[in-house]
């Protein structure tokens, strides 16, 4: 007991210091005791009139009117509010209910007011048709005056979010739109939508509401149709400021992603003359290079975006695309210095604990093989923001190729550590098999019994895959260890040969064919995998699964 005498003591402190501090306002409204109240009254008598109701730009209902307060009784308050009419089941007859009102004290004669009118109480949607505006003081109504007025009132949730907008300007407004957008669920863009069409409806002339309903339409409808809806939506940016760059910058990537290259390169080099912090201009322009098979121009425009400072918003999610495509651009050249480089800078930009150091782990492991490094970094993945399950599968392989090399209790101690962030199965082979570096680990796999067609939940294995995937490195690899082309897949346990065929992969139909895949003698459920070309109607797929087979 005696350890809790302070606490509530300090909390008796507190309740007299704010009744000290609010005892002006409560004594004059109880009592009538204020300085007002001791003021002789003045001549006349207590009215209000003139109430007229309207909504303001931002969504709000105000009320609009005059009042005349004598001063007695002291403590005058004034109260406005919507009212609706409800009717009583006994006799069908119309009754006043009760209001949810705005209240201000009342001062000393004559006043022009404006109050907002609340919202009465209840989640649902409703409507009333009255606004009620009183002088009251001790209980007494002095004055009062009823307009009649229909207001449609939204749902609790949409009245709190909507009057939360109304206390935002339209760039915090945006800005709220282009952190939903860069979410990219669908969920986030729909309500970005609705936040950029309530700036634009406030303000049809501000052209950044436009540019950001570009990328939501692109992100929510990608393809002819959303490319062309975001041209629409730039082009009206543009007429309304003809120097947006950022409509430029993003225009030139619709013009890019729609085959017009000469057209997307002319808006970025336009773009560039500016001091804009939109990296997305270098990272949009390598990637129109890259279209265009100009690999080196590409690469410089890539460096570009990752060496200008980081923006710290929106932004550096440009940077992030830059990097990615600058790594895949330099591993096509097998450039593992330049990789590494990229993979450390990154790193040290975004932090240790960021997943960005699960990537440079991965780099290590499989590109140099440096095991120590790569669990080294992973764990901080791990251990920080990272909550990505790849960190985890990178600690995971590192720990297998440790068992694969290891002896004694370092050996089990290495396993126990894997099956930890990477248990065995389809995807723990798929991984392993993804470099020369791990796919030691496979052959020990091996050598326990283990089999390489293991199925999963998806009744897929790790050939399975990397077919999917298109990665035919890795299915070569495992190929090499024995997997089985001819294993069952799928709920039909259809043969993983055909695959490329129903995918029209002719890359991966070579692949197998180089390990004894016999197209025209392959059948699954009684079609054979020719059948299945000639249903497709691709004539180069028929070709390369079955040469002499004759015409489509």
């Amino acid at each position: 007991m005696s350890s809790r005498r302070p606490l509530v003591l300090m909390g008796l402190l507190l309740v007299l210091m704010f009744g000290y501090i609010t005892r002006p306002h409560w004594d004059a409204w109880l009592s009538g005791s204020s300085r007002t109240k001791a003021e002789p009254p003045l001549p006349g008598r207590n009215t209000v009139s003139g109430l007229q109701v309207q909504q303001a730009p931002d969504g709000k209902w105000i009320g609009t009117f005059d009042y005349f307060y004598t001063g007695d009784p002291g403590g005058g308050m004034l109260k406005i509010g919507p009212r609706s009419q409800v009717r009583s089941p006994a006799n069908n007859l119309p009754s006043p209910s009760g209001f949810t009102s705005s209240h201000q004290f009342a001062q000393r004669g004559n006043h022009h007011v404006r109050l907002e009118i609340q919202r009465p109480h209840g989640a649902a949607e409703m409507t009333t048709d009255e606004v009620v505006l009183e002088l009251s003081a001790g209980g007494k109504l002095l004055a009062s005056q009823q307009v009649a007025h229909t207001i449609q009132w939204p749902d609790v949730q949409s009245w709190f979010r909507e009057r939360e907008l109304a206390s935002k300007s339209p760039q915090q407004i945006l800005d709220d739109a282009v952190d939903l957008i860069d979410t990219g669920d669908s969920r986030s863009l729909d309500e970005a939508k609705r936040l950029l069409e309530r700036l634009i409806t406030r303000d049809t002339r501000f052209d950044a509401g436009y540019v950001e309903l570009a990328r939501v339409a692109m992100k929510t409808n990608w393809g002819l149709e959303g490319l062309r809806q975001a041209e629409d939506l730039l082009s009206s940016a543009l007429q309304i400021h003809p120097d947006n760059v950022n409509a430029k910058i993003l225009l030139g990537y619709v013009y890019a992603h729609q085959g017009r290259h000469k057209p997307a390169e002319a808006l970025f080099a336009e773009a560039a003359q500016t001091d804009t912090r939109n990296l997305w201009l270098w990272a949009n322009w390598g990637e129109v290079l890259v279209m265009q098979g100009k690999l080196e121009r590409a690469v410089e425009k890539y460096r570009e975006a990752v060496t200008r400072p980081r923006t710290h918003d929106t932004y550096d999610r440009a940077r992030l695309d830059a990097y990615e495509r600058l790594l895949a651009l330099l591993q096509k050249h097998q450039d593992l210095d330049g990789m590494e480089a990229l993979h450390k800078q990154r790193t040290q930009e975004f932090g240790p604990g960021s997943c960005h150091s699960a990537s440079y782990a991965r780099f290590l492991l499989q590109q140099r093989g440096d095991t120590t490094a790569a669990i080294a970094l992973a764990r901080q993945a791990v251990q920080g923001s990272c909550n990505f399950a790849f960190a985890h599968e990178v600690l995971g392989l590192a720990y297998y190729v440790i068992w694969a090399d290891a002896n004694g209790a370092a050996r089990d101690e290495a396993l126990h550590q894997a099956r930890v962030f990477l248990p065995a199965g389809p995807r723990l082979l798929y991984q392993l098999a993804a470099s020369e570096r791990t796919v030691v680990a496979i052959r020990q796999i091996k050598a326990t019994g283990e089999s390489l067609d293991l199925r999963d939940n998806r009744r897929l294995t790790a050939l399975a895959y990397a077919i999917q995937d298109q990665d035919l490195e890795t299915a070569r690899r495992l190929l090499r260890l024995g997997a089985r082309p001819d294993a069952a897949i799928g709920p039909d346990d259809m043969p993983v040969a055909l695959l490329p065929v129903i995918s029209g992969d002719i890359a991966a139909v070579r692949l197998m064919q180089q390990f004894r895949v016999d197209y025209t003698k392959l059948r699954h459920h009684g079609t054979t995998a020719v059948e299945y070309a000639k249903r497709i109607g691709d004539r180069r797929l028929l070709e390369a699964i079955a040469p002499r087979s004759g015409t489509l």
